[in-house]
């Protein structure tokens, strides 16, 4: 009877850290679906952004809001990016893309900042080569960052890139 007792409550921890297992499987795998819905959302508005910007859409960097920034190197913190409140209002653009149906609601208000960055040369070409070259302008430079954040908002994504 002993034995049989003892069985019993080996077999039942069995159980319970089973059961503990499989709860810990469950939130690992909703933690990641919100993590890549969040990375869907930021890949959607950062295409956007990169469209807008090469339709021209996307124009006014002069008031440094709204989204809409130009970079400047002499500040100690030259990015708006670093320390943003990504609620304030007009710190950040909303996503004006194709309409996300494929994601839940809480995933389809991605945000986007677009950075104005120094001008530089066209690819393959020097600085001297464009300042003495008048018929090659310099190449407008951006940074778009754009922010998606998960289905229940626990998880946020931030994707970069540099558009000339």
């Amino acid at each position: 009877m002993f034995v049989a007792l003892i069985l019993l409550l080996i077999l039942s921890l069995l159980g319970v850290t089973a059961a503990r297992m499989q709860t810990v499987e469950e939130r690992m795998a909703r933690n990641e679906d919100n993590h890549q819905l969040g990375a869907q959302a930021a890949e959607a508005a950062l295409r956007s952004a990169e469209n807008g910007l090469l339709t021209g859409i996307y124009a006014n960097f002069t008031n440094n809001t709204n989204g809409l920034y130009t970079l400047d190197a002499t500040l100690a913190n030259p990015s708006p990016i670093n320390g943003m409140d990504w609620s304030a209002a007009n710190a950040a653009l909303p996503y004006a893309g194709p309409a996300l149906g494929n994601v839940p609601p809480g995933s389809q208000t991605p945000q986007i900042v677009i950075e104005q960055l120094p001008q530089a040369g066209s690819v393959g070409q020097s600085a001297a080569v464009t300042s003495l070259n008048p018929a090659s302008p310099p190449v407008s430079v951006y940074r778009v960052t754009a922010r998606g954040v998960g289905a229940d908002g626990t998880s946020t994504t931030l994707l970069q890139t540099i558009v000339r």
